[in-house]
């Protein structure tokens, strides 16, 4: 490597680093999960995923890579908000690291977003119950997979406060899931579909 290179590698890896500090103060990251995103940050230096992409992106992924690694609760609205960069460009960064690292995530727990918007939205016991019935019965038709959970708990928690009587709009539920009516709408339609 060129000195030249080294020393741009060194000054983007410093200044990753200020604007990882910044983001674990944000969003209230451990330590063991900061030590991750750093970790990672390096292994992206190394296989040259950083070239042509934003230092802010490429942190902001990294951390979103760690926490859906570590199953920690932050998703990619919050660290959307706390970057204040358009999710669409973080996403990009969060498939080149999943790409070239080869790295396999797991899924988001569902329940922990189910259990987020439900307190959020401060739903009834009854409509909880529906719900869960609801969400276990996609789960056994494999119907969750590859779709975004907070779109589905929003969509059961929607179909679910109908049969409960509970009155719930699509537009509350899309401010609370930061999804969109129309994704609501879409996998209603599809739960609808398996009974």
């Amino acid at each position: 490597m060129k000195v030249k290179e080294k020393i741009i590698l060194d000054s983007n890896f410093k200044m990753a680093m200020d604007k990882l500090d910044v983001l674990k103060d944000k969003l209230a990251l451990s330590d063991l999960l900061k030590e991750k995103a750093v970790h990672m940050y390096k292994k992206i230096i190394e296989k040259n995923t950083l070239k042509g992409r934003s230092i802010d992106a490429m942190v902001a992924a990294v951390i979103y890579v760690s926490c859906r690694d570590s199953e920690t609760s932050h998703n990619l609205n919050d660290i959307t908000d706390a970057t204040g960069l358009r999710k669409k460009s973080i996403a990009k960064c969060y498939r080149a690291i999943l790409t070239n690292l080869n790295l396999q995530i797991p899924v988001s727990d569902i329940r922990q977003c189910f259990l987020r918007i439900a307190n959020d939205m401060e739903i009834s016991e009854k409509t909880k119950q529906y719900a869960t019935t609801i969400l276990d019965n996609a789960k056994k038709r494999n119907h969750l997979e590859g779709k975004n959970p907070m779109a589905i708990v929003a969509a059961v928690i929607y179909l679910a406060s109908i049969d409960s009587g509970e009155k719930i709009s699509q537009q509350e539920l899309a401010k609370t899931a930061r999804v969109t009516e129309v994704t609501i709408r879409n996998r209603c339609k599809g739960l609808r579909s398996i009974g």
